[in-house]
């Protein structure tokens, strides 16, 4: 769905203006427990609409959960037709918008309209945080946007945090960008400063998600978030951390990841349904600012939202890691099934019979993560799997289509993995011989007119 601005959403209030006016917001009146009860609700409701719960009990705050939970409601907040949302954040992706210190003469950021500090804080009874699943350890903040900066590098990233005490969280930082800005200040014994943002608006959600391969260290994802917005986000002062905050955030938690420090954090269902637990870093809080009623944004773990978050930027890579390689590339879809990071269908234009198999090796190339490519025709949906399906039973052969990749590293969440940690991959070519006729789809000629009693 197009919408009227033509650009993204400026904040999470936008968003949920311009999803409501398009019928893809539901609110829930009636007060509902953050322990497990709005996320019942939001996994009812997921694949389709954004939730907005007005009441929580204990808290003072809305939650809104499933803005990014599917591709209608992530292109009304973005201002897209659906299916235009990788090429919309390519472009983002390729003149980037750098963001802009906040206006003093504007007066006080709206995201530092509410300011407790130090001792004052008190995250579990200030905030509507969330227990996810049945077994987690504890309520976890898992939409929060960390922000840290080291030598003029700023990264954005998301990392789970088990709320165990007024001021107190694990976070759990894997091996990519914020983790090696932590390695730097561990080597110096002191702290990392980072701002922990929430109640964003998809466009910045997205930018968070970016993988190295289109962000590599050194990369600003918040110029993404200016370009789709059509204007640079405002950065004020933080106010005990040498950083910038944004301005736009509903909630922003400052603090510290402690030094060469580790606990016990979790067990927590991650996004693949698996439960984990193990020794990880501490984070201390030291402000807590937010604007006035500010909304809580929540992220269900392993939700269709979640995913749509991690894996839609990939379309996008994939889209320029491929086109480099086959100009004569349309569309790529990473799939919800492979957990929108492990298997994806590319269409093309074939021109030459090598074709399809240069756009897999190009695939795998452009996104480490990913263990399986179908490669299709331009006229197959490649957002209709049952399409794709059939392409792959009609014009696939085993011993000729089948592209076998060697053994590389894989993502740690792929259970399957080998001890080292790697994987093989394999691209399957679904596409029709060069010079053979298109088979025709059957048609029902006045079947759309027809209404069942």
């Amino acid at each position: 769905m197009a919408n009227e601005h033509g650009t993204a959403a400026k904040g999470i209030r936008e968003e949920i203006e311009r999803l409501e006016a398009a019928g893809r917001l539901i609110r829930v009146a009636h007060e509902v427990s953050p322990r497990f009860e709005a996320c019942a609700y939001a996994a009812e409701a997921d694949h389709g609409s954004a939730i907005l719960f007005e009441r929580v009990a204990g808290s003072e705050h809305p939650v809104v959960m499933n803005t990014t939970g599917s591709r209608e409601v992530i292109a009304t907040s973005l201002g897209v037709r659906p299916e235009d949302l990788a090429e919309r954040y390519l472009e983002a992706l390729a003149r980037p918008v750098a963001p802009r210190p906040w206006d003093a003469a504007a007066g006080v950021p709206p995201v530092q309209e509410v300011v407790v500090e130090g001792d004052d804080i008190d995250l579990p009874a200030q905030l509507p945080v969330l227990t996810h699943h049945e077994h987690d350890g504890g309520p976890y903040i898992t939409s929060g946007v960390v922000i840290g900066e080291h030598e003029g590098v700023r990264n954005l990233s998301y990392h789970r945090m088990q709320v165990r005490g007024p001021r107190e969280t694990g976070i759990v930082v894997v091996q990519r960008h914020l983790h090696r800005m932590l390695d730097a200040a561990d080597a110096a014994d002191r702290p990392l400063p980072v701002v922990v943002a929430l109640g964003l608006d998809a466009a910045a959600y997205l930018a968070a998600a970016t993988s190295g391969s289109a962000a590599p260290y050194g990369f600003d994802e918040l110029g993404i978030v200016g370009a789709l917005r059509g204007e640079p986000v405002r950065l004020a002062p933080g106010r005990t951390v040498p950083l910038g905050v944004p301005a736009c955030a509903e909630i922003v938690i400052e603090g510290h990841i402690l030094p060469n420090t580790r606990a016990d954090e979790g067990p927590f269902a991650e996004f693949d349904g698996n439960y984990e637990r193990g020794r990880e870093r501490v984070f201390r809080a030291t402000a807590l600012t937010m604007r006035r009623g500010a909304v809580y944004h929540g992220l269900a773990s392993g939700s269709v939202s979640q995913l749509n978050i991690m894996g839609l930027p990939n379309e996008a890579v994939l889209l320029r890691s491929t086109r480099a390689v086959v100009p004569a590339v349309e569309r790529v879809h990473v799939t919800l099934g492979g957990l929108r990071k492990f298997h994806a269908v590319v269409s093309l234009r074939k021109q030459i019979a090598g074709d399809p198999g240069d756009a897999i090796v190009a695939a795998f190339a452009g996104h480490r993560d990913l263990k399986q490519v179908v490669v299709v025709d331009h006229d197959v949906d490649v957002y209709d799997l049952a399409a794709v399906e059939r392409a792959v039973a009609i014009w696939f052969q085993p011993d000729r289509d089948l592209h076998l990749m060697g053994r590389g590293r894989g993502n740690p969440v792929d259970r399957s993995l080998d001890a080292d940690g790697t994987t093989s991959r394999m691209g399957l070519d679904a596409t029709r011989p060069l010079g053979s006729e298109r088979t025709v789809p059957a048609v029902i000629p006045g079947r759309e007119r027809v209404r069942l009693p």
